[in-house]
């Protein structure tokens, strides 16, 4: 019984210990629930962040890039920043993800992107950083572009690069 015990909490320590950042810099600040009106902070971007804000609620749709199709993360970036920046974006995450400057997660401002490991794969998800750990994205099959936050217990952990496309 002693033995199971120990056994135990050694895997426990073990998972725990799997679970680290490794020393990479993340954005770390206590839960912000989204709340119904997101202000957009200053940012050289922000013209992008408003954009694709009039898009809250378009179906998720993989490979769409218009919001009469629906969007994927992806497609939602790259139909902004054509319409509010006259920036022809690649159209993929990880395309996207060597556009623009690499910059730090805490030095995100409106109108950034921000990028996420959510397949066991760098940059297989992105949204246009709002401010205030705020985000606006295409999430997944079956959702609506949404405003979720930074600091929210799935995408905080998940956080792997930010550029700034201008």
């Amino acid at each position: 019984m002693i033995l199971q015990r120990l056994f135990l909490v050694f895997i426990a320590i073990t998972l725990a210990a799997c679970g680290t950042t490794g020393g990479k810099k993340r954005y770390k600040t206590a839960y912000k629930k989204p709340p119904i009106n997101v202000t957009v902070g200053a940012g050289p971007n922000r013209e992008m962040a408003i954009y694709a804000m009039k898009f809250i609620g378009t179906p998720y749709y993989f490979g769409g890039s218009s919001p009469e199709e629906g969007f994927d993360c992806s497609g939602l970036i790259q139909y902004s920043a054509k319409r509010a920046l006259n920036i022809n974006m690649p159209r993929v995450t990880a395309q996207q993800s060597e556009f623009g400057q690499r910059i730090n997660a805490d030095e995100l401002k409106a109108g950034d992107l921000v990028f996420f490991n959510t397949t066991r794969q760098p940059n297989s998800h992105a949204g246009i950083y709002l401010g205030d750990t705020f985000f606006v994205h295409s999430p997944s099959s079956g959702g609506v572009v949404r405003v979720d936050s930074l600091t929210n217990p799935y995408w905080q952990p998940r956080i792997n690069d930010a550029r700034r496309i201008k």
